[in-house]
C-alpha cells in the first residue's frame, strides 16, 4: 500500500497580531485575521493527546482569536494543494469553511463534529486535571479544484469574548508503492491508485519497506523504513524516465547517497526541501550530489528530496543522471512522492 507520511508546518514568525509566516516543503505558508500566541519552537504540547492522529507531542503553534463578531482568517498554501490538514486545538468555537469545501473529520474528541460538510464545531468547556478546555480534532479540508488559499469564520460557540483556538497546518505525504521490477531497465508501483514507472538503467529494488537511508535528517519527512528503487548513475550519463500515470503539478524526489549530477529539462524548477549541505541545486534543474565515502556515523555521498515542477501540469519527466567523480558507476536510491 502507499506510504504515508504527514509534514507541517514550521512557523517561523508572527509579523503583527494580524499575520504569522512559517514553512512546508519549500513553501512560504501565512495565515491572516486576528492573532494571540505563537509557538515558534515546538513548544506547544496540546496536539500530543490521543485526540490527534499522528498526535504531535511538541508542535509549533499558532493562536486564532475567535470572537463574537466572527472574524475573517485566511490561509495562504504558497501553492495549489488538492487538500490540506487542520489540527484544532481547544476549539470551543464555530469554524465556518466556505460552501464548496469538504471538512472530514480524522480525528477527535466526541465534541469536536462537523455540520454540512464545511461547519465545524466544537464545544467550550472548563479544562480539569485530567481534560482539555474545549474540543479538540484534526480535519482535512477539500475542494472541487486545486486551490491556494482559503478563507474561514470563527466565532465562540458560547457566550464569551474570545476564545483560543490553537491552529496547526499540515499535509499528508505519499510515496510510491513499488511492487515490481520487470528487468534492469523498469520498475512498476503505484500511488493514489495510478501506476508509477521508472525506466532506464536500474540496481536493486527495495520493494518491502526494507530500505532504511530515507530515515535521517537528510529527509523531511524521514522514512524510517521505505521502498526505493536504485538508479544506475554512469559517465554516458544515461536517461531515466519517470510516468506518474496521471497529469501531475509537482512531484517530490527523495535521493539518496547522491553522488552524482542529476539534469532535469531546462523548463524544470527543482526546489530543495531537504538535505545535507553537500546537496544543492543550479540553475533551478540541476541538482548536485558530492561522493564520498561512508563511515560509521555518516552515510555516503549526499542525500536529501526535491520537489520538481513545470510551467504546465505533466504526465511524465525524463532526467539524466552521471556520477561527480571519476567512478564507473554510483548507485542512487530513489524514492517519489506527492
Amino acid at each position: 500500500m502507499t506510504t504515508e507520511q504527514h509534514a507541517f508546518v514550521d512557523w517561523t514568525s508572527r509579523d503583527s497580531d494580524q499575520k504569522a509566516t512559517g514553512a512546508m516543503d519549500g513553501r512560504t505558508v501565512t495565515v491572516t485575521g486576528p492573532l494571540g500566541e505563537a509557538d515558534l519552537h515546538e513548544e506547544y504540547t496540546g496536539f500530543g493527546t490521543s485526540s490527534f492522529d499522528p498526535s504531535l507531542p511538541t508542535s509549533d503553534a499558532i493562536e486564532l482569536a475567535s470572537k463574537p463578531a466572527n472574524p475573517e482568517f485566511t490561509v495562504d498554501f504558497g501553492a495549489e494543494v488538492h487538500d490540506a490538514v487542520f489540527y484544532l486545538g481547544s476549539l470551543g468555537s464555530i469554524l465556518t469553511l466556505p460552501v464548496d469545501t469538504v471538512a472530514t473529520k480524522l480525528s477527535g474528541d466526541q465534541g469536536f463534529t462537523i455540520e454540512n460538510n464545511n461547519v465545524v464545531l466544537g464545544v467550550a468547556k472548563n479544562a480539569t486535571d485530567t481534560t482539555p478546555a474545549d474540543s479538540n480534532g484534526s480535519i482535512r479540508i477539500s475542494r472541487p479544484q486545486p486551490f491556494r488559499s482559503i478563507t474561514f469564520n470563527l466565532k465562540p460557540n458560547a457566550a464569551i469574548e474570545r476564545d483560543g483556538v490553537m491552529l496547526q497546518i499540515g499535509r499528508v505525504e505519499k510515496f510510491v508503492d513499488w511492487t515490481s521490477r520487470d528487468s534492469d531497465q523498469k520498475a512498476t508501483g503505484a500511488m493514489d491508485g495510478r501506476t508509477v514507472t521508472v525506466t532506464g538503467p536500474l540496481g536493486e529494488a527495495d520493494l518491502h519497506e526494507e530500505y532504511t537511508g530515507f530515515g535521517t535528517s537528510s529527509f523531511d519527512p524521514s522514512l524510517p523504513t521505505s521502498d526505493a528503487i536504485e538508479l544506475a548513475s554512469k559517465p554516458a550519463n544515461p536517461e531515466f524516465t519517470v510516468d506518474f500515470g496521471a497529469e501531475v503539478h509537482d512531484a517530490v524526489f527523495y535521493l539518496g547517497s547522491l553522488g552524482s549530477i542529476l539534469t532535469l529539462p531546462v523548463d524544470t524548477v527543482a526546489t530543495k526541501l531537504s538535505g545535507d549541505q553537500g546537496f544543492t541545486i543550479e540553475n533551478n534543474n540541476v541538482v548536485l550530489g558530492v561522493a564520498k565515502n561512508a563511515t560509521d556515523t555518516t552515510p555516503a555521498d549526499s542525500n536529501g528530496s526535491i520537489r520538481i515542477s513545470r510551467p504546465q501540469p505533466f504526465r511524465s519527466i525524463t532526467f539524466n543522471l552521471k556520477p561527480n567523480a571519476a567512478i564507473e558507476r554510483d548507485g542512487v536510491m530513489l524514492q517519489i512522492g506527492s
